[in-house]
C-alpha cells in the first residue's frame, strides 16, 4: 500500500537516484527493484553505466525494466567521481542520492528518511546507516563508542577521513558524506565543483572540503541512522576492486589525497605542518600496509615496515610531480534542466 501524500508533510521534491554501476547488471537489476519499490514516489533514476564486460543479453534485461522513471547513460570506465559528476550533469531533482550497484535499501522508506532531512533549508546533505555482513571487521557494535561516534564522518588534525557510519544515533553537523548512502542539495554539488577524477580511493572528499570553506553559515550534513543500505561485500569488485591490495599502490593513493587534494585545499594542513605531517604519514602508510598484512594472514609487522618504508618514496614522487586540475565546477551548459515536479511519466520524468 502506497502512502498518501500527507504522510510526506506536504514536502515532495524531486529527487534524482544516481546509480553508478559497471559489469555488474544482475546485482543491477535487485537494486533498481528495491529503489522502485520505495513508498517516496517523486523519483527519477539515473544510472551511469561504464560497463565493458557486459552482454547484450543482459542489458536487454535492463532495457526491460520499462519504468519511465529510469535513464541509462552509457559511459567509458573513468571511475566513481567521474561517474558522479556525470549522474549530476544528467540529474533533474533538486536533491541528488547516490548509490552504488553493489549496495540495497533495507526497507521501503530509504529515500524517504533522507528526503525528510532536507525540510530544513539548512541541510545540505545527508548520510546514511551502513549496514555490513555479520563477518565485516566494521561491526555494529564497536568498541569506545563515544569516540567512534565522535569521529563519525569527521576529519582528522591533516584531513584523513573517517567513517563509522553505522552507529545508531542522528548526528547533525559531520564534516563529509561517503560515496553511497548519501544525498546532496544539487545546489550544494554545484557550490562544492564536484568531484575530482583523478583519484580512486578517498575521491569523495574534494566537494567536502571546498563545499565547507563555502556554505552559508548555518547549514550543515547529517548523519540518518534511519535511511539504511544494505552493504554487500559477496558482489564482485567494488572498493576492493578499486582500491588495488598491493602496498605500492595503496600509500602512493594516500599520497596523492594528502598533496593533491588537502595540500591544494588546506596547504597550512600539509606544507606549513610538514614536522609533524610526515611522520603522522608514515605511521597511516604503515597501518595500511598492516590492514594488508591481516587480510592475506602474512607477517603483520613485516607489512607495517613496508608501508613505513615506502612512504618517503611516495611523498617525494608525488610532491614535485605534475598534479592534475581540480574538478571544480560544472559548465551551465552541461547541466540537465531541472524537471517541474510531479512532470508527467510521459517524457520520462518523475511523477508521484
Amino acid at each position: 500500500m502506497q502512502p498518501q501524500s500527507h504522510e510526506f508533510d506536504g514536502f515532495e521534491p524531486l529527487v534524482s537516484v544516481i546509480i553508478r554501476s559497471r559489469d555488474r547488471i544482475p546485482w543491477l537489476l535487485e537494486l533498481l527493484e528495491r529503489v522502485f519499490g520505495q513508498t517516496y514516489r517523486n523519483f527519477e533514476v539515473v544510472v551511469i553505466d561504464s560497463s565493458t564486460e557486459t552482454s547484450e543479453e543482459e542489458f536487454a534485461r535492463l532495457r526491460a525494466v520499462g519504468d519511465p522513471r529510469l535513464r541509462i547513460i552509457r559511459t567509458p570506465p573513468r571511475g566513481c567521481p567521474a561517474a558522479a559528476n556525470d549522474g549530476v550533469r544528467h540529474a533533474r531533482g533538486e536533491i541528488v542520492v547516490f548509490m552504488d550497484d553493489d549496495d540495497l535499501p533495507e526497507r521501503p522508506d530509504w529515500l524517504w528518511c533522507h528526503v525528510r532531512n532536507f525540510q530544513d533549508p539548512n541541510c545540505l546533505g545527508v548520510n546514511g546507516f551502513q549496514c555490513y555482513p555479520a563477518e565485516h571487521r566494521a561491526s555494529e557494535n564497536p568498541l569506545f563508542p563515544a569516540l567512534r561516534r565522535r569521529m563519525t564522518l569527521a576529519y582528522g588534525p591533516f584531513k584523513e577521513p573517517w567513517s563509522f557510519a553505522y552507529l545508531p544515533t542522528r548526528k547533525v553537523g559531520i564534516e563529509h558524506l561517503n560515496g553511497g548512502n548519501s544525498s546532496l542539495r544539487r545546489s550544494a554539488v554545484l557550490l562544492g565543483g564536484g568531484w575530482d577524477e583523478f583519484l580512486n580511493y578517498h575521491n569523495e572528499h574534494s566537494l567536502f572540503l571546498r563545499l565547507h570553506r563555502r556554505k552559508p553559515e548555518g547549514t550543515y550534513l547529517v548523519f540518518d541512522p534511519d535511511a539504511r543500505a544494505i552493504i554487500r561485500k559477496e558482489v564482485p569488485g567494488g572498493l576492493d576492486y578499486r582500491f588495488s591490495g598491493e602496498v605500492d599502490h595503496r600509500v602512493d593513493t594516500l599520497a596523492k589525497y594528502f598533496l593533491w587534494v588537502v595540500g591544494r585545499e588546506y596547504p597550512g594542513r600539509i606544507y606549513g605542518l610538514a614536522p609533524l605531517f610526515v611522520p603522522y604519514f608514515l605511521v597511516l602508510a604503515g597501518i595500511q600496509a598492516w590492514g594488508i598484512a591481516v587480510d592475506r594472514g602474512t607477517n603483520r609487522l613485516l607489512g607495517f615496515l613496508r608501508g613505513v618504508a615506502h612512504a618517503p618514496l611516495a611523498l617525494a614522487r608525488h610532491t614535485i610531480g605534475e598534479r592534475p586540475p581540480a574538478h571544480d565546477g560544472f559548465p551551465a551548459e552541461g547541466l540537465a534542466v531541472e524537471a517541474p515536479a510531479h512532470a508527467g511519466t510521459e517524457r520520462g520524468e518523475a511523477k508521484r
